[in-house]
């Protein structure tokens, strides 16, 4: 197999056999769809030179050194190899457009929302992301949802809590490491699986390129903020303009490069456009995937929040809040069942919003509820952990068990 990744833009780079309508993606984005087909053969070079120093570190000690240089700086490795050094030399430079103190002020009361922002995480954020077959095929190669579903999204949920948390975007804030373990991880499965004979790299490109990387971010923000309208629970105008600058930088952490990484609203909806545009088709896995997160995790979260009587109707509601958040063409291909709940909530939507948004105006109403909420998104990541039985934080101090993973190093 090949890992060439320098395609320059302009130049018909070659493109994942996978991918569909690529012509029209040319005539519709020009430049930009260049630079982002180009992209499905590019990784993470820092990242990547970084996991090639494994094999002599051994796995375990590379990883206790990305920790000590995460929690307390490079200087605290002494033996640190050039690579880490040259990774953390970038990681340690921030760029000149963060302004870290706008985007915490901007967010000091985003949690009120906190108990509509756990349902958009399952039913849109991370379903989104599995109509795609070939971005999706890192998670089927890994086993990682089909180990475990409700592991793998208390791992992401627990991840977007400490990121989203005053002080996580702080050098040395719990979600800077967190965020910079998340680029290793991603380097480990991308030099695991671009090694197996299985991974058709023809048909997919690289694995976790930079193309489906640069998406995440659309997961992240664009789509949960459009959701959280959808179910009435809207946020104010500088707290959408925070959301959009606090995962520009989270992407920059993460290695995507400057080339892909959205600025604001305008730019991921065009990343998300042309995504949608070319993804390959949908198959059976990700019909799997969505069945899995479904019967596993979202599906029994909605029964605990519903009243006794309406506890039956759990599938439904899942059915619908992905219908509406995905929308049909979406959905029929990930065999969502459809549902008249769907109505329901497109008229419950407008009206929870016109309520919330009245309080929203009114600042002696924001503490109070953010105070709630925050309280809530601790006592709910407790229960998960306990009724899930996960302990740790992502998935490299996962314990051994089931299919082994390249971030684990079993």
């Amino acid at each position: 197999m090949t890992t060439e990744q320098t395609h320059p833009a302009g130049t018909g780079a070659r493109v994942p056999t996978s991918l569909r309508r690529v012509d029209a993606a040319r005539a519709r984005f020009g430049e930009y769809a260049e630079e982002y087909l180009a992209a499905m053969w590019r990784g993470d070079p820092l990242a990547d030179a970084y996991v090639a120093d494994f094999a002599r570190l051994g796995h375990g000690r590379a990883m206790r050194m990305l920790r000590t240089a995460g929690r307390s700086g490079i200087d605290a490795v002494p033996d640190a190899p050039e690579s880490l050094r040259a990774l953390f030399a970038e990681l340690d430079r921030p760029p000149a457009w963060l302004d870290v103190p706008a985007i915490e002020e901007g967010s000091r009361h985003t949690s009120r929302y906190s108990r509509a922002s756990g349902i958009v995480l399952g039913a849109a954020s991370l379903v989104s992301g599995y109509a795609n077959s070939a971005a999706s095929r890192p998670l089927e190669m890994t086993g990682r949802y089909i180990e475990n579903a409700g592991a793998r999204t208390i791992e992401v949920g627990s991840w977007l809590m400490a990121v989203s948390r005053p002080g996580g975007l702080e050098r040395y804030g719990d979600g800077f490491e967190l965020t910079v373990r998340v680029r290793i991880i991603h380097a480990l499965v991308r030099a695991s699986l671009a090694a197996r004979p299985d991974w058709d790299e023809a048909a997919w490109g690289l694995p976790i390129c930079q193309s489906y990387l640069a998406y995440t971010l659309v997961e992240f923000t664009l789509i949960p903020l459009r959701a959280m309208r959808r179910i009435g629970a809207p946020y104010l105008p500088q707290e959408e303009a925070a959301a959009y600058a606090r995962w520009r930088y989270l992407g920059h952490l993460l290695g995507i490069e400057e080339v892909l990484l959205p600025r604001d609203e305008e730019e991921q909806e065009r990343l998300e456009a042309i995504y949608l545009l070319t993804r390959p088709e949908t198959d059976d896995y990700c019909r799997s995937l969505v069945a899995g997160i479904n019967a596993e995790f979202l599906v029994p979260e909605i029964e605990g929040v519903l009243p006794g009587f309406l506890r039956g109707q759990a599938p439904r509601v899942v059915h619908a809040l992905e219908r509406l958040f995905l929308g049909d063409e979406i959905a029929d291909e990930l065999q969502v069942p459809r549902t008249r709940l769907v109505g329901a909530l497109n008229v419950l939507g407008p009206l929870l919003t016109r309520v919330n948004h009245g309080l929203d105006l009114v600042p002696a109403t924001l503490e109070p509820r953010t105070r709630k909420g925050r309280a809530y998104e601790e006592q709910q990541e407790q229960r998960l952990r306990r009724d899930w039985n996960v302990q740790h934080d992502l998935v490299d101090a996962s314990p051994a068990g089931g299919r082994s993973h390249p971030a684990r190093g079993d």
